[in-house]
Order: structure tokens, then C-alpha cells, then sequence
């Protein structure tokens, strides 16, 4: 008999997945109208994965939210609706769940997104398990699959040591910056960054059948490049551009966000490889049940 434990999350997911059409990345994306299509996502918050039962209320809502918004924020998606399942133990001190979505308002209301139902289950832990609905115009979701050879790799912020600087409770996600991307016609592959650098940019490269250098020098960070490569959690804004477009590209980032985001690399032709300033990058992440 094979466990979770033996074959690891990305096995679990890929054998569970099989017989299902592929709908999207960070997000499903299905066909909704003539104009939009529609985009679905779902994430887990689970004590003692997640957070910790030190971790203040209002940032475990916080949190809840964000994750979900930062999913939307990588495909460029406008978030609209949230479900919430909450599953608590008897003894769950209910001014603590009070606290929890007080967080939860204020991320939601920060991008005018609507909290409209969700459930509510007895369970060992606390848990909150959320649901959300958005759109984008039709065909426009940026995936992971449309980078090219000779792209520039960009990332919206620093990178590393979310856990211990604390965060990973407290960033905020990229919608905004997400939604311009993909309006801005420059950007070919994105992602948000919830699993370290050198985990989620693999992603990009096997959707897009590419490899890619990364240049320490320049990647942004708050930590470590270790911490940056392999901590995640950043939900930063992972993407490529058009080597020959890359100085429009900047000039309009400043222009329309008053700022300019951090060049860290480029792809290459050599698929799946990842490389950092030349060198093989190892395999090596967080990964579920292992």
C-alpha cells in the first residue's frame, strides 16, 4: 500500500488529476459569456500548518483571504466573490472567530470583494477552507504555458524569510499589480510565488516547455537567496516578458504603478532546466506529507 507519505503532494496531485481537463493554473478558468471567462480557486488555512495558535486572529483572516486574492492576482483575474468554510473544535473560543473575520473584512473590502456564504463543521482544529469566484475577460488569463525562449524573468517584490519575519500573515496581495500585467499586453507566463523561487518557476518552465538562468545578483530579497529560492510563501508576482519589449515594458510600469519590478533572469531553450547564475539548481522544497 503507497501513503501520501510515500509518493509526496505533486505525485498525489498529478495521479488524482488525471481524467480531468485541464482548466487553468493558480486558478480553473472556464468559459463563462461571450465577454469573461470564469475563475475558480479554493485554499486551506490549517492551525499548526499554517499558523501557529499564538498567531493573532485578525492575521489568520487576513491570511485566509489573501491567499486566495494572490491566486487570482496570477492569472490577472478580477477577484469578485468569497465562500468560507470554517471548521472548529467545540472549545473554540468564539471572540477569537469574531477576531478572524474581522480580518477577513478587511482584506475582502480592501479589494471590493464579497463574502456571500460558506459552512461551518466540528472538527479537531481550526480550519478555514476558502472559496472564490472572479473573471477575466475572454482568453486573456495569463497561464503558466506562454513563455518563450529568450524571455526576461520579472518578480513584483523581495523574496525570503516570510516565516520568521512573520509576513507570510501580513503581505498583500498583487491584484492590483496582476490585473495591469494582463492589461498591459506585455507579460507571455505568470504565477504567484506561494513555494519558493526555484519551485514555482519549474512550474513555469514545464508548462512552457523551457528552461531558465537565474541571476543572484539580481533577485530582490529579505532574507536569504537560500530563503528566497526554497522558504515560499512570499506571494509575490512571478512572470515573463519579451526580451526586445522589456525597456517599454519598464517605462510603462513606472508610468501606470510608479514603480518597476525586478528583472532576476531569463529563459532559455533547455527544457526543465533550471540553472542559477550558470549552475544546476537541486531539487528542494516544503512539500506536503512529506
Amino acid at each position: 500500500m503507497k501513503t501520501l507519505k510515500d509518493i509526496g503532494e505533486h505525485s498525489v496531485i498529478a495521479l488524482l488529476t488525471a481524467n480531468l481537463k485541464t482548466v487553468g493554473d493558480d486558478c480553473a478558468v472556464l468559459p463563462l459569456d461571450a465577454q469573461y471567462d470564469l475563475v475558480l480557486t479554493s485554499d486551506p488555512l490549517i492551525q499548526g500548518v499554517h499558523f501557529t495558535p499564538e498567531t493573532r486572529p485578525e492575521q489568520i483572516g487576513w491570511k485566509a483571504v489573501a491567499r486566495v486574492l494572490s491566486d487570482f492576482a496570477a492569472m490577472g483575474a478580477d477577484p469578485q466573490y468569497l465562500l468560507i468554510n470554517l471548521v472548529a473544535p467545540p472549545e473554540q473560543d468564539v471572540q477569537i472567530l469574531e477576531k478572524i473575520y474581522d480580518g477577513v473584512s478587511r482584506v475582502r473590502k480592501r479589494f471590493d470583494v464579497d463574502l456571500s456564504g460558506g459552512d461551518l463543521a466540528q472538527g479537531p482544529n481550526l480550519e478555514l477552507h476558502v472559496f472564490g469566484v472572479g473573471r477575466v475577460p475572454k482568453g486573456r488569463a495569463l497561464l503558466r504555458s506562454g513563455a518563450h525562449p529568450g524571455d526576461i524573468l520579472y518578480v513584483t517584490g523581495p523574496l525570503g524569510d516570510s516565516f520568521k519575519s512573520g509576513r507570510h500573515l501580513t503581505f498583500m496581495p498583487r491584484v492590483t499589480e496582476g490585473k495591469w500585467l494582463r492589461q498591459s499586453g506585455f507579460v507571455r507566463a505568470m504565477m504567484d510565488i506561494s513555494d519558493g523561487l526555484a519551485t514555482d518557476l519549474r512550474h513555469i518552465l514545464k508548462a512552457s516547455k523551457v528552461g531558465a538562468d537565474i541571476n543572484s545578483a539580481t533577485v530582490p530579497l529579505f532574507g536569504t537567496l537560500e530563503q528566497a529560492l526554497y522558504d515560499g510563501e512570499d506571494f509575490e508576482l512571478l512572470f515573463t516578458v519579451p526580451a526586445d519589449e522589456a525597456d517599454a515594458f519598464d517605462v510603462q510600469c513606472l508610468e501606470h504603478l510608479e514603480q518597476k519590478f525586478s528583472r532576476i533572469g531569463s529563459l532559455t531553450e533547455d527544457v526543465e532546466v533550471l540553472t542559477l547564475d550558470g549552475a544546476v539548481l537541486d531539487r528542494k522544497a516544503y512539500e506536503h506529507f512529506r
